[in-house]
């Protein structure tokens, strides 16, 4: 039975019913102009004490706040529901999962409950299970409804609608992680529906760089821009992104900065210098040039591959980490064509200790990526004092310049002459080391950006 036969019997036709319905229904009510603050002081507040029993799912005692009699205040315990299609144990998706997890840890330690709802997609091409499920980690609420069918990493969800239906309302605010997909689409309109703010972050994906152009400009101009324009506040990573959200014509009022973070106390246990070498046979005396991300076209592995063709160290290699993400082949291909196969090293995609391994045998951290908000990437480098390479157009390229590394014009020679820099420019490179824990305890503490956060939830819901 071919894909059209599938999509057109059975429980698979009803599910595309349902889909076509609802974008349908949601092309046709839901407004461009985004929610006033005087939907959500309409609404009452609903506040849940748990008890302490560890699934969270007794309430042992029940507060209702009317709005405006009782104002949600920075601090007050708030019922939060963070949206993104993949979560752990799906690391394969990249930094959005750690991100959000983050965050939701730690607001969950300053007593607010947090859920997060989002999919059971595992894998680019598998999923953890066949049904909707429950799990709890660190004292996060997780539900991972079963997407049957999917579009790259963007979840189709039937069970959303009925959760929406019945958990909805109980939450005071949303925080979406991205716009473009199925799950945001529902859950901001029935965000709508039942008057719950929300906020929402892009993830970088505003701009139309790569894949799928015609798609996701006809999808942006039909539902997106409206999902975009229907949340109280955008989230920025970068003064790069927030200028993405004002060139689509998002009031700059509505936009606020809040980086991710990293934890510099972070445990290092277990890991052991030279393993990663070991592992992958690379000689001690070799120097390794570590890109470590998703590869990706946006991601600048061409430019990476013809700019180390160029490298003039007879002891330098190149090591390509991360899971593939439609750019491997093509990668394969170039790095063929340039006559450097002996140089590179392939690793597949690393998590947990084996990447932290990685970091802690390379002596140079790559990313020449093309108009990149952020990436979690580059502050874990730091953490292991690597001196980075990035381009110029990078969001944080202004706090990395000249401190804790090189900028780049996203140019081949450039990033040749950069790389041989860092190579053989010793005092250089410890210059770099030394500033690069102090870069990320003045700038990225996770405790600086969740009281960003907790402050911006608690403006909207009060009305801010």
């Amino acid at each position: 039975m071919n894909l059209l036969q599938r999509c057109t019997t059975g429980r698979a036709c009803r599910i595309w019913s349902c889909c076509v319905s609802f974008l349908v229904r949601y092309f046709l009510t839901i407004p461009v102009r985004a929610c006033n603050s005087s939907s959500f002081s309409a609404r009452s507040l609903l506040s849940l004490e748990f008890s302490s029993s560890g699934s969270g799912s007794t309430p042992s005692s029940i507060t209702v706040m009317a709005s405006g009699l009782q104002p949600v205040r920075t601090g007050d315990c708030m019922r939060i529901l963070k949206v993104i299609d993949f979560f752990y144990p799906a690391e394969e998706a990249g930094g959005p999962v750690p991100v959000a997890y983050n965050f939701a840890k730690r607001l969950v330690d300053r007593g607010h409950h947090v859920t997060i709802l989002t999919s059971n997609l595992l894998t680019s091409t598998a999923r953890m299970s066949r049904k909707t499920f429950e799990d709890n980690k660190d004292g996060i609420r997780v539900v991972y409804l079963n997407s049957p069918i999917r579009y790259h990493w963007t979840a189709i969800t039937p069970s959303l609608f009925s959760f929406c239906r019945t958990e909805l309302r109980d939450f005071d605010i949303i925080h979406f992680y991205a716009y473009r997909g199925f799950m945001s689409l529902v859950v901001a309109w029935y965000a709508k529906k039942y008057s719950v703010p929300y906020v929402l972050q892009s993830l970088g994906t505003v701009p139309i760089l790569v894949r799928s152009k015609t798609k996701k400009y006809l999808y942006d101009h039909i539902v997106g821009f409206k999902t975009l324009r229907g949340a109280r506040k955008l989230i920025a990573k970068s003064y790069l992104e927030k200028n993405h959200y004002l060139d689509v014509n998002i009031p700059e009022e509505k936009i606020a900065i809040i980086p991710n973070g990293i934890d510099v106390t972070e445990p290092l246990d277990g890991l052991r210098k030279g393993a990663f070498r070991s592992k992958f046979n690379i000689s001690d005396s070799e120097k390794i040039i570590l890109f470590l991300a998703r590869i990706h076209k946006r991601k600048g592995l061409d430019l990476l591959v013809r700019a180390f063709a160029g490298v003039d160290i007879e002891n330098a290699k190149l090591v390509i980490t991360g899971p593939d993400d439609g750019f491997l082949k093509e990668t394969k291909d170039l790095v063929k064509r340039q006559g450097i196969e002996g140089r590179v090293v392939f690793t597949g995609p690393l998590y947990g200790g084996d990447k932290f391994q990685a970091y802690m045998d390379s002596d140079v951290y790559v990313l020449p990526a093309v108009q990149e908000i952020f990436a979690m990437s580059v502050l874990e480098a730091l953490l292991f004092r690597l001196p980075v390479i990035i381009t110029e157009e990078f969001g944080i390229a202004h706090l990395i310049k000249d401190r804790v590394g090189l900028t780049i014009p996203y140019e081949a020679s450039a990033l040749t002459s950069a790389i041989e820099r860092l190579l053989t420019d010793q005092a250089l490179v410890e210059y770099f080391r030394v500033n690069s824990v102090e870069l990320l305890k003045e700038h990225f503490s996770w405790d600086t950006h969740v009281d960003s956060l907790e402050k911006l939830y608690g403006e909207v819901l009060n009305g801010a």
